[in-house]
């Protein structure tokens, strides 16, 4: 009898916490969820509000008018053919065929649900009612001067984001879509490659690795190396580097400014795989990013790995790691704000008619990365690598620019393809910071260096 009354004690106290748990997973993903739910194209609340309400205009952070409503309906988007790139992906389309664009996104806002009470009486007796207008944080010159920049004939994305206070400034993907008829593109034109995206880092994934070995190997900077071009990892394995020619000997620093992969996979072996998938946490790997105005996709840090060979290449940024590229404008712009990653936005404000202005979401920060201390270094590894590194083609007479260059081997082409090219970086005096990748546009510190150095150019005009 006493062990049955201690087993509905214990089988009541499972349900009574079970219980809890639900109310609180409740509470948590009603602010976290409850935007892209109403924003989903299935809701039927939202379909039959788009036959019933003109939806407001949209428009840039510097009131250039991007999406406007005609007297017949249509939804009309202005601007020039390189603008019209450049924001495409922004602005996404009302049928949802584009789930992370504005049109999606701040539906309720566009539809007037949230209008105040006063433009709701004022537009009681209209045929119909005209939603609010939504200004967003992007920049419509920058965008159309991105687009215009892309390396032609090749598929990539942008993502341009306010370090502090996360404003998003431009988010391009190529190949782009066609914004009066989404329906008509090209296979592929309509993923937000700047969000949705998923690339092998390459070695812009060494920042996470240096920044692993500063947390847990004693004065790792002071080592000295001796760069051969091989490292024989397994019988099977061998890292190489510089086409098998090496950098000789340098030290730790240099090995960041040249991208030595012998240098990262000798410190990812040393390390282990449990330290980097920590770290790589610490940097939002693996993460679920709720960002209440973006849908970004995680960065994967792989949830296994089989041997030394791949822990190797793993500290180099290849192996099973996928990364995102907003994600990753966000983990550089943390080596300039003290370590701390901004949560991305995107909606400055929704007006509706009445003229009752509604702000976005405040800045807020997302996760710290590192320690202020760590961030300083790698901070000035980054400077010293667009001064005299790998990234010197995102150098700008002027500007304090940082940055880190990746070559992503495209593992699954058996080497038929050339490899992505990426560059992350960080340009002090707009608090920027920016994440270029170039499908098959071969060594990072090519085609992804120069367009992050144009860019940066144009943002501080």
């Amino acid at each position: 009898m006493n062990q049955m009354q201690k087993n509905i004690r214990a089988l009541t106290l499972a349900l009574l916490v079970l219980f809890g748990s639900l109310i609180v997973y409740f509470f948590y993903t009603i602010p976290a969820y409850s935007g892209r739910w109403f924003a989903t194209p299935y809701n039927t609340r939202l379909r039959a509000a788009k036959s019933k309400v003109i939806p407001g205009d949209i428009f840039d952070r510097n009131g250039v008018l991007l999406a406007s409503t005609d007297g017949d309906g249509s939804r009309r988007y202005k601007g020039s053919s390189s603008l019209r790139r450049g924001v495409a992906h922004v602005l996404g389309d009302p049928q949802g065929l584009v789930p992370t664009g504005a049109e999606t996104m701040f539906a309720a806002e566009l539809l007037g649900f949230h209008s105040g009470l006063f433009d709701r009486f004022a537009q009681l007796f209209a045929e119909r009612r005209r939603g609010s207008d939504v200004t967003l944080t992007i920049d419509a010159e920058l965008s159309a001067y991105i687009a215009s920049e892309f390396p032609d004939g090749y598929d990539g994305a942008v993502a341009l984001m306010d370090y502090e206070s996360g404003e998003i400034l431009a988010l391009y993907s190529s190949p782009a879509f066609k914004l009066s008829d989404p329906s008509a593109s090209a296979e592929g034109a309509l993923l937000n490659r700047a969000l949705q995206g998923r690339y092998a880092p390459g070695s812009i994934f060494k920042l996470i690795t240096l920044s692993c070995a500063l947390e847990n190997i004693p004065n790792v900077l002071d080592r000295q190396i001796d760069c051969t071009g091989h490292l024989q990892v397994t019988g099977a394995v061998e890292v190489t580097d510089t086409s098998g020619e090496g950098h000789g000997h340098l030290t730790m620093r240099e090995a960041f400014e040249k991208s030595c992969n012998i240098a990262y996979a000798s410190l990812a072996l040393e390390l282990g795989e449990d330290a980097l998938r920590r770290t790589a946490r610490n940097f939002g790997f693996n993460g679920n990013f709720l960002f209440p105005e973006v849908i970004v996709y995680e960065s994967l840090f792989p949830s296994s790995i089989e041997d030394e060979g791949e822990l190797a290449w793993t500290g180099v940024g290849q192996g099973k790691l996928l990364a995102s590229p907003l994600h990753m404008a966000m983990i550089a712009g943390a080596m300039a704000n003290g370590g701390v990653m901004a949560q991305p936005k995107l909606l400055l404000s929704a007006k509706d008619q009445s003229g009752a202005l509604r702000q976005g979401a405040a800045a807020k920060s997302f996760q710290r990365a590192v320690s202020a201390d760590q961030a300083a270094i790698l901070h000035g590894l980054m400077l010293e690598t667009v001064q005299k590194g790998t990234a010197t083609r995102a150098a700008v007479s002027g500007l304090q620019i940082g940055g880190k260059t990746g070559t992503a081997q495209v593992n699954s082409s058996g080497g038929k393809y050339e490899p992505h090219s990426w560059f992350i970086g960080f340009c002090e005096e707009k608090r920027l910071c920016l994440a270029v990748v170039v499908e098959n546009g071969g060594a990072g510190s090519g085609a992804a260096s120069r367009l992050a150095g144009k860019i940066f150019k144009k943002a501080n005009r």
